[in-house]
């Protein structure tokens, strides 16, 4: 599975500014483009762009364009797909703040909440970089990334100060509502939810998170709806497209496997097999066989 941060912790586009496990602030840059890249974000997350372009796909197919000048704070448990686009002739730059439900009612104890409404909770914020948000981060990468200090104890400081900003940038208090919320417990639609996402390389422990449950209360919820075990569902739902792609002669067994959200590929030939009494380059082959008959 596709973790946010860890997966960039590794990454040679990424520095490191400041860390404390997962709670970081990193910088990334890049001069070529980055499309389709896949994500699990575990922390809630805030990338400010300072050059280029950020586009995010959402489960749903929606669309978020943050522009160079532009920040967007995206919730914790959220599976996004991401283009990074550099500017022409350029590069693309951001700055990227993750942090858990700790800091955000760290927050909330010092900050008054007017109004909390009963709507949904947005999916994304998006917000201009104004002239005090360019300042903080101007001066975060000048004395901790240039000077190399790596002092854990600034980092939830940086972050709350982060927030405090973007609260003040919005006095109409939609900004503490929505860090209110977000720390409110969530249910989503199973049976929608496992319909759209069941080819995404997640566990059933990450379904569970994704829809607000305890892995108990998932396992429950989920055999109200579908009549049968998450991980016996799940395995039907992939094979069964897997047999429909297989029969486009343009895809491989790999691609066809991480498109259906296997990313174990042997593992996706036993049980294609099990299931078709074929390997899955028989079954090509097969229906090759078959299409020339005719």
């Amino acid at each position: 599975m596709i973790l946010l941060p860890q997966r960039l912790f590794d990454s040679p586009q990424v520095s490191t500014i400041l860390r404390d496990g997962n709670v970081c602030i990193l910088r990334k840059s890049l001069t070529e483009n980055i499309l389709n890249r896949e994500g699990y974000i575990s922390n809630h997350a805030i990338s400010m762009v300072l050059s280029g372009e950020q586009q995010l796909r959402t489960y749903e197919g929606k669309v978020i364009k943050v522009r160079a000048r532009e920040l967007v704070f995206i919730p914790r448990g959220v599976y996004y797909v991401t283009d990074l686009l550099p500017e022409k002739g350029g590069n693309f730059e951001s700055v990227l703040f993750y942090f858990n439900d700790d800091t955000i009612r760290e927050f909330l104890t010092n900050t008054t909440v007017k109004e909390v409404t009963r709507e949904k909770v947005p999916e994304y914020l998006k917000f201009p970089i104004t002239a005090p948000l360019k300042s903080f981060v101007e001066a975060t990468l000048q004395i901790y990334e240039q000077h190399r200090l790596r002092t854990k104890g600034v980092l939830e400081l940086k972050i709350l100060e982060l927030l405090l900003l973007l609260n003040h940038q919005n006095g109409d208090q939609t900004f503490a509502n929505f860090l209110f919320r977000l720390t409110l417990p969530k249910k989503r639609n199973i049976k929608s939810f496992m319909k759209e996402n069941y080819d995404k390389p997640l566990k059933v422990e990450d379904y569970a998170y994704l829809t607000g449950r305890s892995m108990s209360t998932f396992r429950r919820d989920f055999k109200a709806y579908f009549e049968t075990t998450p991980q016996q569902w799940l395995k039907e739902q992939r094979l069964d497209k897997a047999l429909l792609l297989l029969g486009k002669q343009e895809m491989s067994v790999t691609e066809v496997a991480y498109e259906v959200g296997y990313e174990n590929i042997s593992y996706f030939i036993r049980a294609f097999k099990d299931k078709a009494g074929l390997s899955p380059k028989q079954y090509m082959l097969a229906l090759h066989r078959n299409n020339l008959k005719h």
